[in-house]
This record gives structure tokens, sequence and C-alpha cells, in this order.
């Protein structure tokens, strides 16, 4: 098959260079060697009398063309796909796929592991990619770099402004806040008073070492706040040092109730108000008719309901 003289394994490889924006990852991706790669690329960029990808230090960054090129190529391929396959069957036990899904630290903690290990029982040919949530996140989901990204919608907000007509989103699930201390604390009531809680030493999460989290946030707002002892990258480390000091932490109360046995450490409400959690499902809309994206956002919410049951 030729598009204006495109051989559609072409834009196929086409598709995978401007995903990748690597050789050797596109190469992988599609299942073929890096010089067939590299021969692909040197086609496509007379095609298109365009380098397509250029150097920029130690990375390749796509050129304006390949930005362009991007979003109509994966609407090309995803409608192709769609004549090709009219059944709309698909088989999670026989497909071959890399699902690539941006997270909060949080979600990545809590979903990870489970989400792995289901669709390693349910799909063994596929696999799951996870990363943090950046601020590119929304500008990766258009590009097709990513399949799906979990966040508040405060995180995506500006983005959703310049994107909003592309993406996709449903509530995953919701959470709130609580106190987290050591069950070996010396304090050993079920709640405890905003003084209490300003008195004690107190951990923060702070993701990347720069980026504030909601309790942080929070705190801000208040009269006063504890004196704030030391900050820690992510979750699982502020558990661990909680477990094991008489210092307080707020924390996603799903984390402590699915980890705080392992970590020793127990909840106690918050005694200020704080927001819920909604964490929300993101993707592109081109991906509305994919029965594999399909069958992924489902195992999501399995996961998600058999963690919370």
């Amino acid at each position: 098959m030729h598009l204006q003289g495109l051989d559609l394994n072409l834009l196929i490889a086409l598709d995978a260079l401007l995903t990748e924006r690597n050789v050797t990852r596109a190469a992988e991706r599609i299942h073929i060697s890096q010089s067939g790669m590299s021969a692909a690329l040197d086609k496509l960029r007379h095609h298109f009398c365009d380098p397509l990808l250029e150097r920029i230090g130690r990375t390749m960054e796509l050129t304006a063309r390949g930005r362009a090129l991007a979003d109509p190529v994966k609407t090309i391929l995803s409608q192709i796909r769609e004549l090709n396959d009219q059944s709309n069957i698909f088989d999670p036990t026989q497909a071959r796929r890399v699902f690539r899904i941006s997270a909060t630290t949080y979600c990545c903690e809590l979903l990870a592991t489970p989400l792995i290990s289901h669709v390693r029982r349910t799909a063994p040919m596929m696999s799951v990619q996870f990363e943090e949530l950046a601020a590119d996140t929304a500008d990766r989901i258009l590009d097709g770099q990513l399949d799906f990204a979990i966040t508040i919608s405060a995180r995506l907000l500006d983005k959703l402004q310049t994107h909003g007509e592309f993406l996709r989103s449903e509530k995953l699930f919701t959470d709130h806040f609580v106190v987290a201390i050591s069950n070996n604390n010396p304090y050993s009531q079920a709640t405890i008073s905003f003084d209490r809680l300003c008195d004690m030493g107190y951990i923060e999460t702070r993701f990347g070492g720069v980026i504030a989290g909601v309790s942080e946030q929070l705190w801000r707002q208040q009269p006063k706040q504890p004196h704030t002892c030391g900050w820690l990258p992510n979750f699982q480390l502020t558990l661990h040092t909680i477990g094991r000091t008489d210092m307080a932490a707020i924390l996603p109360s799903l984390l402590v109730v699915l980890q705080g046995e392992h970590y020793n450490v127990r909840a106690l409400p918050v005694p200020f108000e704080m927001p819920i959690l909604e964490e929300r499902l993101y993707w592109h809309r081109r991906n509305d008719t994919d029965p594999g994206h399909r069958w992924m956002a489902q195992a999501m919410e399995q996961v998600v309901k058999d963690l919370i049951i």
C-alpha cells in the first residue's frame, strides 16, 4: 500500500520515530533491526525533504515538520487499523504491546505493582512502562509518546485549555488525606488536635526535591505550621521514616491503609479541612476506538476496584 508514494511500512516506521525520538527504541517498538530503522529514516527524510529528527546535544528532537506530522500520522494509522480489523477483536492473551503510563508518584506507588501483576497474568506478551508525571505530560499524550496519564485535574489544567479538544478523561478513584504516625509513637489517641500536630516533628514529601505536594501547599494556608524536620522525594521514604520515629506526616489514606502494616504506621484524621483527591485517567481521543487501549483502561479500573475493596 502506498500513500502518495509513501509505503505503509514507512508510515509505521515514521510513527515509531516521531514517538520515540530515538532510532534504537523506534526499531524495538516495531520489531525491526536498528539498521532497518536507520534506512527507513533516510527514506522518510528524502520523501519529506526534511530531517524530521535533529540531534540537539545528547538527545534527538523533532523538527517543526516532524512535530506537525506526529498527530496526523497516528490518526491515519488508527483509521487504517480500524479498516483492517472490522471485527474489532482484541485478544489480550496474544497481543504484543507496550503501554506507557505517566502518573503522580502516589499513583505509581499505589498502582504500578498490582497493574503489572494483572497484565502478567492476563496478557503475558504485553508490558507496562510507568513514568512520573512531568510538565510536558499532556504534550506527550498528544504526540503519542504516552498512552495514559493518571493525575488530579489541576496538574493538567493549563494544558487542558490548549489540548482539551484532543484529550478524554474519566474518574479512576478518589482518596482523602490522613495524618500518619508510627504505631510506636507515644501519642496513642484516635484523633489529634491541630495544636498537638503542630507540636510534633513533621516530615514532608516534596517530589523530585522541588515540587510541593498538596499537603505542603495546604499547610501554608494555616495559622501556624509544625517544624519540618525533613523533606523526602517519595511517599515510601516518608512512610519508612514515620514508622521508625515519633514524627508525623500527612499522606493519602490508601497508601497508609495498604502499606501501613509494612511500614508500622497508623492513620489519624487530619484536624483541618483538606480537599478530596480525585485521580483521573487521561488519554487521546484517537484511542477511543482502539480495543487494546480500552482493554488497558478497563484493567486499570479493575486493579483500582480490587485495591479499594
